[in-house]
């Protein structure tokens, strides 16, 4: 059995450990916390902006509140799948302890937002509809094209490519993403119950609830870099090297 390392982020190659995906996940995260919020807040501030013009135009009209709900809930989901992808070159570069830039991060995520954002949709359907009729076969569907973005981004691939790939990576371990998934339902739910007492249901509330979702978002895309890269070694015994190297 082979391993690779470069700095103190290792893997080994045959093993995809939920224990190590996390710490890593909070190594490089707490390394560099300000540059990855960052990357999540640029492509979201439509969001917060809208939410506000929203709620002071919106009144207590049905029909305005339903609207403001649905246009603000397709534009977080658009842009919370480019803010993942703006993250992802910070994320490799950091496990391998290289610097990088909130610009060069930037171009390299709005270069694939395009195909980026159709594997989002995609995604998003097919697990939408898996929760449907049940919710076991949409965390399945979840589970299975987990690294889709990752793929996408760092494989360069086309949309229906990128989720084939990620349900091939993701195969034999689903039930570890599942576990990681998990995790990061629990602490999004218990970190948004929490701020929503401190915050309360006016412009305050919103703001804070706001800046949760850009932390959520770095985080999560920080952890989808891991999970495909380890998941990568795990099946492939490729080293974070070659798989960064196509930034380079």
């Amino acid at each position: 059995m082979s391993s690779t390392s470069t700095g103190g982020f290792a893997a080994v190659a045959g093993q995809f450990r939920v224990g190590s995906v996390m710490s890593k996940t909070f190594a490089i995260l707490g390394q560099q916390f300000g540059k990855f919020v960052l990357l999540a807040l640029l492509p979201m501030v439509p969001i917060l902006l809208l939410t506000l013009g929203l709620m002071s135009g919106a009144g207590d009209s049905p029909a305005g509140i339903g609207f403001a709900g649905v246009l603000t809930g397709i534009l977080t989901f658009v842009l919370q799948t480019v803010a993942q992808a703006t993250s992802l070159y910070g994320a490799f570069q950091e496990m391998r302890r290289q610097p990088f830039t909130i610009g060069e991060s930037l171009r390299i995520g709005f270069a694939r937002a395009v195909p980026v954002i159709g594997v989002g949709i995609l995604v998003g359907l097919a697990t939408g509809l898996g929760f449907v009729f049940f919710v076991v076969p949409g965390v399945i569907i979840g589970c299975m094209l987990y690294v889709a973005v990752p793929a996408c981004v760092i494989e360069k691939k086309g949309v229906s490519a990128s989720l084939e790939r990620s349900v091939a990576l993701t195969k034999g371990y689903r039930w570890q993403i599942f576990g990681l998934f998990l995790l990061v339902v629990v602490i999004a739910l218990v970190g948004a119950l929490v701020l929503a007492k401190i915050g309360g249901p006016g412009v305050v509330g919103q703001v804070i609830g706001f800046l949760w979702q850009v932390v959520l978002t770095a985080f999560s895309a920080v952890l989808s870099a891991v999970i495909y890269h380890d998941l990568r070694m795990a099946k492939e015994g490729v080293d974070l090297d070659t798989l960064a190297s196509v930034f380079d």
